[in-house]
């Protein structure tokens, strides 16, 4: 049987013996990951996702995937730089504080771009920074949206599909 995907997400921990029924979920029915289970379909939507907290990045990975997003991960923005001149993305999301280039300099770099390599890219910030100063540092980087961490998950996979609805497609040759 699929496990839901939070347990996907927090598999157990090997040896350690679970509850014969888990508390708080008796009413609760386990979802098949396959099924129509509340998450935003992202089918078609090709994300670019730069976050060097690896739990962070493996976290978001697998729920944007699940929701059937196609994702290229980076932990860090200037190896993301360097490979968007093979791909352009649907959407950037991108962690502000990180060491090295930050998101907001990544992103700055990515709007001085012409369109076709990226400047109208729609972007989502995440950052665990307070919320006022992230919606003021996100805006002024060029960012269309901005979430503060932690993450809730559901509401990211909604700003992805939102944001991916302004994304501009390449034209079919």
């Amino acid at each position: 049987m699929l496990r839901p995907l939070a347990r996907r997400l927090y598999p157990s921990v090997t040896g350690m013996e679970r509850p014969a029924r888990e508390p708080g979920i008796e009413n609760i029915r386990e979802i098949p990951l396959g099924s129509s289970d509340g998450w935003p379909d992202l089918e078609g939507i090709h994300v670019v996702l730069i976050e060097d907290n690896s739990d962070t990045r493996l976290m978001v990975d697998e729920v944007l995937r699940h929701c059937g997003a196609v994702v290229t991960t980076y932990e860090s923005a200037e190896v993301a730089l360097e490979h968007l001149t093979e791909f352009l993305p649907t959407i950037f999301i991108c962690d502000l504080s990180m060491p090295g280039l930050d998101g907001m300099q990544f992103m700055k770099r990515i709007r001085a771009l012409p369109a076709k390599r990226g400047s109208s890219t729609p972007a989502l910030a995440v950052t665990a920074y307070d919320a006022q100063y992230a919606a003021s540092a996100a805006q002024d980087a060029g960012f269309n949206a901005y979430l503060t961490k932690p993450l809730r998950l559901d509401l990211l996979a909604t700003v992805v599909k939102e944001l991916s609805s302004h994304a501009v497609r390449p034209k079919a040759a």
